[in-house]
């Protein structure tokens, strides 16, 4: 082993060729036999590839910086976080993470090609060597920004703590780190003082991305005056018998309001836990600020709560809709959130692009934003997941240019994506496809394509994960018509191959090469 290992060191060989020699290796690995193995030889062997996986993790962060140096995203008119989504097909939080990772432990360089110190210098050596994982390294970087701001302020002892966490790191599991760090709070913080800016700093409130059962987790860490805030509408609002949304005769609002049998009564037939209660609660009072028009406008359209669904669901009242802020919610929740509210219908043709709603003037009116937020459900461009709270309506042709404000020639697109829609080499074209620039499952929909480039432009499907099952041919240029399409254009752009290619016809770019 020994021999073939200093063999292997010895070859001179580039970036590409260690890889293609890995991808070899790998193929080898994973269908050889290992039933004559001992036991001795198989747990060597599991420590070593989980070593080696570790360490592919520091090639991964390593590179995440490489290609933020080059400013590779940037050239392709993407933000670095969305072309790591694109190209590698990992989500949203993972790019995150990969890049904050390479700004903690990365390998960066200064303006005149130096190297620079990682921000995390011990951990980042402990993951090159295999000897921890993502997991310790997430343990280290949350028990130092825990830390008082007076003692992250002092360089000393911050960097005696980081090292101290990374040897500890190399002997434990992350769960086992996780003890050490609180030894070491007790060590640099002996008396457990936090200020005004530690408080400042450790303030949130984040909602995450609905589960398969349409519901959403909440995380926060509320300031003492925000928790005393909260405390005083719980008592009252999540009171026994209070704003319960399954018993019709719960009284509902503020408790000094109602009457007081009727509270005692409702408390009675209350089944509800504390933490039911302060959920009714937190509803009911999210309600009454939107419901009370107390928001104002957002984005030219008075900050409601929209709603997308089909006829069909509106007439038998079952299954899912959408809202413009990105998520669902079922058709009888929504029909009950509406109320009494005056309800906007958009009207769709089957490509899901609403019919003619035009205008002469710049911008658009409020009707042609809800027509469009029915329509794109988001911004447009593919793989970008903004809802449609997050864009501004867009003109496939400039107004400066002749354009007009017609619902037909309208889209939504995020503010960061609109910026990537100008006349400059790297700038993106965005138009209604056709049947001579798209396949057919494509044609009708808003098409993205870079200036410069023989691509077709493509539409985003993001925003419509349900047709994955029902329409394929409008999700991935991989049914045989599609493929046929494709095959068509290389035909036209590179004439008639020779031979039948072994890999690839053409490569156009997007998301993954065309099978031959």
């Amino acid at each position: 082993m020994a021999d073939l290992i200093d063999r292997i060191e010895g070859m001179a060989l580039d970036a590409s060729e260690i890889v293609a020699v890995r991808e070899v290796l790998s193929r080898r690995l994973i269908d050889a036999p290992l039933a004559m193995m001992s036991d001795k030889e198989a747990v060597e062997l599991t420590q070593a590839v989980e070593t080696q996986t570790r360490r592919d993790e520091a090639v991964k962060i390593r590179l995440s910086a490489e290609l933020t140096e080059r400013r590779v995203a940037a050239k392709l008119g993407h933000k670095h976080n969305n072309f790591l989504r694109l190209v590698l097909r990992i989500s949203a939080a993972q790019a995150s993470g990969r890049s904050k990772r390479a700004e903690r432990t990365g390998i960066w360089h200064s303006i005149t090609g130096e190297v620079t110190e990682p921000r995390y210098p011990h951990a980042a050596e402990a993951l090159r060597d295999g000897a921890i994982g993502l997991a310790h390294e997430k343990v280290i970087f949350d028990t130092m920004t825990a830390l008082p701001a007076s003692i992250r302020s002092d360089l000393g002892l911050w960097a005696q703590g980081e090292k101290s966490m990374a040897d500890a790191a190399r002997t434990m599991d992350p769960d086992e780190l996780k003890k050490v760090g609180l030894h070491l709070h007790a060590y640099l913080n002996p008396d457990g003082t936090f200020d005004d800016v530690d408080r400042k700093q450790k303030r949130e409130l984040n909602t995450f991305k609905q589960g398969a059962d349409h519901m959403a987790g909440i995380k926060g860490n509320l300031d003492p005056a925000t928790k005393a805030l909260w405390d005083m509408v719980a008592e009252k609002w999540a009171a026994k018998g209070m704003n319960n949304p399954d018993d019709p005769q719960s009284p509902s609002g503020n408790v000094d309001k109602a009457d007081p049998q009727a509270i005692k009564e409702a408390a009675a037939r209350d089944s509800r836990s504390q933490g039911q209660r302060n959920h009714d609660a937190f509803r009911r009072l999210l309600e009454m600020v939107v419901g009370q028009g107390k928001l104002g406008q957002h984005r030219g359209l008075p900050a409601r709560v929209i709603v997308t669904m089909t006829l069909e669901q509106l007439e038998s009242e079952v299954g899912l809709a959408t809202t413009a802020s990105g998520g669902v919610i079922p058709v009888r929740d929504a029909l009950a959130l509406a109320g009494a509210t005056r309800k906007f219908l958009a009207l769709l043709d089957n490509k899901h692009r609403p019919l003619f709603l035009g205008r002469q003037a710049r911008l658009a009116s409020a009707d042609q934003r809800l027509a469009l937020i029915a329509a794109d459900r988001g911004c447009c461009r593919p793989g970008c997941d903004k809802p449609a709270t997050r864009t501004a309506v867009h003109h496939l042709t400039e107004w400066s240019k002749g354009g007009r404000t017609d619902i037909t020639a309208l889209a939504l697109v995020c503010d960061g994506d609109h910026g990537q829609v100008h006349d400059g080499a790297n700038g993106w074209l965005t138009e209604i496809i056709t049947n001579r620039t798209g396949p057919p499952g494509w044609q009708g929909r808003i098409g993205w394509r870079q200036r410069g480039t023989a691509d077709p432009p493509r539409p985003n499907n993001t925003h419509f994960s349900e047709l994955f099952f029902t329409h394929p041919e409008m999700w991935d240029p991989d049914g045989d018509d599609d493929v046929a399409w494709f095959k068509e254009r290389a035909r036209e752009a590179f004439g008639e191959p020779q031979s039948e290619p072994p890999i690839r016809t053409v490569d156009f770019g997007w998301r993954r090469p065309l099978a031959a």
